[in-house]
Order: structure tokens, then C-alpha cells, then sequence
């Protein structure tokens, strides 16, 4: 058995935990016997699982499984850790919204509040400087927007799907022209999915010319298409981060990924694949450099640099490791490749990473 009793004192208190950012905004949301009831036990059960590892995890991982304890379980399916290095496509997971998306939409959601035009207004002033465009209407999806628009709209409409407000050719992966840059090359309407690159809620966007968006807006049938109030709130959130260049990276999720140093990749994989090496199912796990695709849809797939980790497993296969994730709680989303399971941390945030060690050990060996 590793010896790992002096490490026990590193953990940090339970006061301290309730007191990081992680868990503040959890512990707002939840009565304080309901706290209690769900802390119970949290700090025994870490160091007895430190007693069987010898690597002491970041304060920032040890708030988030405190949060997901005190959120308590779930009959929807999620959470998921995705490793597929997909950080945006049709079939793979949505990601998560900012934070302050998050908290706008429960403000919103929790307390009687006017029903007006004020939240698109805010949107439409975001966009204008954002942009450049002059005007905006949202529907609640990319396929209603992008119909109105190509029947009422008139003049030049594009589609620019996953089109954001930063172009990801900065970060040494493939170019996507952002919204402004698109309109500038002369569409009268421009039509985005706001859970894209923009990384906002997911959602029709039309942006353009006033005069052809107002044509959209005031069809008989529009407010059937319009998107609903808690969709807003978060689009106009998402928006106002932007509008502080300090606040961008740090906060939009699908930028963190995106974003993220090949470096601190390399760092995180040679890490990860040393403590899942360790694990009695793993026969080998082994860090590579790769070009992996990082956005994928029915039109398109880009590529760029990423680092994986393989995993070679004893008496286990790629598609039963994969279909034992599926199930699993987190569930882990993967790519077999060959005969070996391939963990992309392009897609993977970093407080992901000691649940995704700790799904790797949860596997169950065929005897």
C-alpha cells in the first residue's frame, strides 16, 4: 500500500472549501441543513481515498466534487467529461455557459420579473458594438433562424453557424472569420448558433442590416420562433463578457479550451498518464502529440494541434471501456482508436482531470 499519511495534512479544511468561488455560489442556491447533511463526511471520505494514491489534488478540484456534492444527484444525464478533443459540433455535448450566463438566467428564473423587450434590447446594443451590425433578432434554434431568414429576410443572407466574435486562427488552430468580419465581406443577414464559438447559450442569431431584420421580427408567426426569456438572459450575459477584453478568456468555456497552450496540454497529458498508468487495469498509458478535430459538423471539420493520452487496458477493450463510461457517473465521452482508448485534452477542462483518473480506475476488468 502507498504511504501516503503525510500528505493528509495538505488537505484543506472544510471551512476553506466552503469559501472558495466554486462552492460559494453552489452554497447560495441551497439551504444551510441541506449543506450540512451533504458535507457530512466529505473530508473522511477524501483522505480515505488519498490512503490509495500519493498525489494530493488542487484545491480547485477538491471545491468541485464539494459543489457537485451539494447540488446532490440528478435525474438528467449529465455531467459529461469530454474527451473526444470535439470542443463544438452537432453530435458531440454542449458545452457549459459562463458563469455569469449562469447566474443571470437564475436571477432571472428565481424572482418575479417584467416580461419586455429590455432583454433584447441589451442584446441588439451588444451586438451594434460588438459587430457592427445594425441590428439583431433571436429565435430559439439555428435551423428557425436561418429559415425566416431566407424566406423574409431578403438581400444577401449567409450562414456562419459557428462563427464567433474571436477568430480561433490566434491560438494556432483553423481560421473561422468572426461575425464582424463576415459582415463586413458584404451579407445584408447573417445568421450564427449562439452556442458556437460565441459560446453563449445555443440559439438562432440574426444580425444584419435594421431594415431586413425588422422584416423578420415582424412576421405575424415570429414570436412562435423567437427565442425565450432565460435563452436571452444568458445571450445577453455571454455578450456583456465580452464587452471587457480582461474578462474574456477567463470566463467563456469554449474559450478556455480553445485557447488553452499546447504546452500546458503536454504538461496536463504526461501528468494524467502517469497516475493511470498506475492503475491495475491499464497496461500502458502513454502521452502523444496530435492534430486532432476540434470543431466538427455535417459541413465541416477542423483540425489543430492537441495533446491525448492512450490508453492501453488489460482484458478490456476500447468499445467496452467506452460503453462502461457511458454509464457511468460522471459519464466520459472517448475515442477508440484501434485497440486503444484515446483521451483528447483539447476538450477537457482542468477540473476534469482527477475525475477522469478516477474514471479510468472505476473500470471493471473482465476475469
Amino acid at each position: 500500500m502507498k504511504q501516503t499519511e503525510p500528505l493528509l495534512p495538505k488537505l484543506p479544511s472544510l471551512g476553506e472549501l466552503l469559501k472558495h468561488p466554486t462552492v460559494e455560489r453552489v452554497v447560495k442556491r441551497v439551504n444551510q441543513t441541506t449543506v450540512a447533511q451533504r458535507t457530512a463526511g466529505f473530508l473522511e471520505e477524501l483522505r480515505t481515498n488519498l490512503r490509495q494514491r500519493d498525489v494530493v489534488p488542487p484545491i480547485h478540484h477538491l471545491a468541485e466534487r464539494l459543489a457537485r456534492r451539494l447540488l446532490g444527484s440528478s435525474q438528467a444525464d449529465y455531467p459529461i467529461i469530454n474527451a473526444t478533443g470535439v470542443v463544438w459540433g452537432d453530435r458531440w455535448p454542449a458545452a457549459p455557459l459562463a458563469e455569469a450566463a449562469l447566474d443571470e438566467v437564475l436571477q432571472l428564473a428565481g424572482e418575479y420579473h417584467e416580461v419586455d423587450d429590455s432583454l433584447r434590447k441589451r442584446i441588439v446594443e451588444s451586438m451594434r458594438a460588438l459587430t457592427g451590425a445594425e441590428s439583431a433578432w433571436i429565435a430559439h434554434s439555428f435551423a428557425g433562424a436561418m429559415r425566416n431568414a431566407q424566406e423574409h429576410a431578403g438581400g444577401t443572407v449567409v450562414a456562419a453557424r459557428h462563427a464567433g466574435l474571436l477568430n480561433p486562427a490566434q491560438w494556432g488552430l483553423a481560421p473561422v472569420a468572426t461575425i464582424a468580419e463576415r459582415l463586413q465581406g458584404g451579407a445584408d443577414v447573417l445568421v450564427v448558433d449562439g452556442g458556437g464559438l460565441l459560446g453563449g447559450p445555443r440559439c438562432g442569431i440574426v444580425v444584419g442590416r435594421r431594415a431586413a431584420v425588422e422584416r423578420l421580427a415582424a412576421q405575424s408567426w415570429a414570436t412562435t420562433l423567437a427565442a425565450d426569456e432565460l435563452t436571452l438572459a444568458a445571450l445577453a450575459a455571454t455578450l456583456e463578457i465580452y464587452r471587457s477584453a480582461q474578462r474574456v478568456m477567463h470566463q467563456i468555456p469554449v474559450l478556455q479550451l480553445l485557447s488553452a497552450p499546447l504546452e500546458n496540454l503536454q504538461q496536463r497529458a504526461e501528468r494524467l498518464a502517469q497516475l493511470m498508468a498506475a492503475v491495475d487495469a491499464v497496461a500502458s498509458a502513454k502521452p502523444q502529440a496530435v492534430d486532432s478535430v476540434w470543431l466538427e459538423t455535417a459541413e465541416s471539420q477542423l483540425i489543430g494541434p492537441s495533446w491525448v493520452i492512450n490508453l492501453t487496458l488489460r482484458n478490456l477493450s476500447a468499445d467496452e471501456a467506452i460503453g462502461q463510461w457511458s454509464e457511468s457517473t460522471p459519464r466520459v465521452a472517448a475515442r477508440p482508436v484501434g485497440d486503444q482508448v484515446q483521451l483528447n485534452l483539447r476538450s477537457v477542462f482542468p477540473r476534469w482531470d482527477q475525475q477522469l483518473v478516477t474514471a479510468v480506475e472505476n473500470l471493471t476488468v473482465s476475469k
